[in-house]
């Protein structure tokens, strides 16, 4: 024990003798912008964080819940938590200085900024052929067109930044809303020349294409070129290899199901899977190599059932959570009567509205409970049961939880994602984009053969050219889309986000609240923190705010 203390004390005085140089750091690496882009390996890992950027903003919500923003602010759900939660009253909480209004913002400008840095430094680069060079510039391009969609969707006219920025800049001005479509449609225009086929891509999850074809086809109808908006859309529909699933496939076909429910079963979201309606899909499978861990869908979307108790004994009316029907979920996100029930109205025996996709009514598992072995909504378990707001019912929507099939690794207590891969765009879409600018190019048959592409593929009942209006367009992607698409910015873009949320969001529509949503709402505000940051120039706000 002596001789350790000495040898400590000696130690001491040796280094407190020499604390310059002991203390004096050597660096043996330096990671510069201009020493980690040299290389088509080290671009390359730049380039595949431009699609992380996107699957963390659309998915990655972490327990904040911020990518739910585009869905609970809508017609088709809510906030189920309280009336007042996060951004559920548009009236009292979509302000300037709220954290989501500029988490979006600064996520949008983040992918700009990473975008350009590639676009900046890629000539410097020698690559094995101009091609693979292309495919970079068309996937950094796209990812600028994606960012500027979501910022002028959502904001309307932002400052247009196209070169890479290395100092601080506080003289930004925002360009007009057609300024930044026109840039939009300049990088997709490239991108579409650039980007492989969907065949041609190097590996799932890469972009093809068809991703930039579809996303001219939506900027085209906002500039009110429906007929180049329809040309962008049938490239993608009949000359790019895509093509609608209508038959049963996949990991689980041999289950009793159909083939939209086929759509979203674990590992058949990507073209090597044989799905030929994948355009872009955000990779999450679960333990493969690029993928996340969670995308928090299950938890926030499948209902708090495993709480509720029964009318007669009040005991629960379930062990705990169960893979079987779709695991721990809290039920943050509800959905409206609209999505649940009104949408369906006349839609005949459409698979979408099917048991396997909708789950209305599940069956109690606990042997202790009076209703064990029953139907709860049916046997009246819960009809006494009082919570406005459903967050322990409502129903469970399959597309949003795999259901009796999460990974072989996930307990009860895990099973609160979706733990498969996501679709940012699929040929579905691509039919109504192309059925929007038919309409609004004053061809009613051709919008309606469009939107009969995907309801026969439904056996949802057919329509008729006197069917067609904005609002049925809007019904379909609702029945088609539900939680794929970006709601909000799909209500902004087409300028019937206020109607629809007056008309159908319960928190706003008198049902389980009144909560108010002003006619200048259809954007948000600027985020108070990039006005006060831009001390050289003015910022304007967006009226109203």
């Amino acid at each position: 024990m002596k001789n350790l203390i000495y040898i400590f004390s000696l130690f001491m005085i040796i280094t407190s003798c020499n604390e310059d140089q002991w203390l004096e750091e050597e660096a043996f690496s330096f990671y510069t912008p201009d020493n980690s882009f040299t290389t088509p390996e080290q671009l390359d890992i730049a380039v595949v964080q431009l699609y992380r950027n996107v699957s963390n903003m659309l998915y990655g919500s972490g327990a904040n819940g911020d990518a739910f923003t585009f869905q609970y602010t809508t017609d088709v759900g809510y906030d189920a938590i309280a009336p007042n939660h996060e951004l559920n009253s548009w009236g009292d909480q979509i302000r300037p200085e709220k954290r989501q209004i500029g988490r979006f913002w600064n996520d949008f400008y983040q992918q700009i900024y990473d975008a350009n840095v590639i676009l900046n430094r890629i000539d410097n680069i020698e690559f094995m052929s101009e091609d693979q060079r292309n495919i970079k510039k068309g996937e950094a391009k796209f990812f600028r067109a994606f960012a500027y969609r979501g910022l002028v969707t959502m904001y309307g006219g932002v400052p247009l930044v196209l070169e890479e920025t290395d100092s601080p800049k506080r003289d930004f001005v925002r360009a007009s809303a057609v300024e930044v479509w026109a840039q939009i449609i300049e990088d997709l225009t490239d991108a579409a020349q650039f980007l492989p086929g969907a065949d041609e891509v190097e590996q799932d999850g890469r972009i093809a294409k068809g991703a930039a074809f579809h996303l001219l086809s939506e900027a085209y109808i906002v500039i009110k070129d429906y007929p180049k908006a329809i040309t962008a859309a049938s490239e993608v529909i009949d000359n790019l290899g895509y093509s609608l699933m209508k038959d049963r496939f996949g990991t689980r076909s041999d289950e009793p199901g159909d083939v939209y429910w086929d759509l979203f079963r674990r590992g058949n979201q990507n073209r090597g899977s044989g799905n030929t309606e994948s355009i872009y899909v955000s990779q999450y499978e679960y333990l493969v190599a690029g993928g996340e861990i969670e995308d928090n869908l299950a938890r926030f979307l499948v209902p708090l059932y495993w709480q509720l108790k029964g009318n007669s004994d009040g005991l629960n009316l379930f062990v705990g959570p169960t893979q079987k029907y779709g695991g721990r979920g809290i039920g943050w996100w509800a959905a409206s009567d609209y999505m649940l029930n009104q949408v369906w109205h006349d839609s005949g025996n459409d698979m979408r509205n099917s048991e396997y996709n909708i789950i209305r009514d599940i069956v109690s598992d606990n042997p202790e409970s009076a209703y064990y072995g029953q139907k709860i909504i049916e046997s009246g378990s819960i009809t006494e049961f009082s919570d406005p707001l459903k967050r322990w019912w409502s129903a469970i929507f399959a597309k949003s939880t795999p259901i009796n099939n999460f990974p072989a690794e996930v307990g009860d207590n895990q099973a609160n994602s979706s733990y498969r891969d996501r679709y940012v765009m699929r040929l579905a879409e691509t039919f109504l984009l192309r059925a929007e600018a038919h309409y609004l190019n004053g061809n009613l048959d051709a919008a309606a053969d469009d939107i009969n592409e995907i309801r026969e593929r439904s056996m949802a009942s057919p329509i008729t050219s006197s069917d067609v209006t904005m609002e049925f367009i809007l019904d379909e992607r609702a029945r088609e889309l539900f939680v794929e698409e970006n709601r909000l910015m799909t209500l902004m873009r087409t300028g019937t986000l206020v109607e629809r949320v007056r008309a159908f969001n319960p928190m706003h529509n008198g049902t389980l609240g009144t909560n108010q949503i002003f006619d200048y709402q259809n954007l948000w505000p600027i985020p108070n923190s990039e006005i006060e940051r831009n001390t050289e120039a003015k910022l304007d706000q967006n009226p109203g705010y």
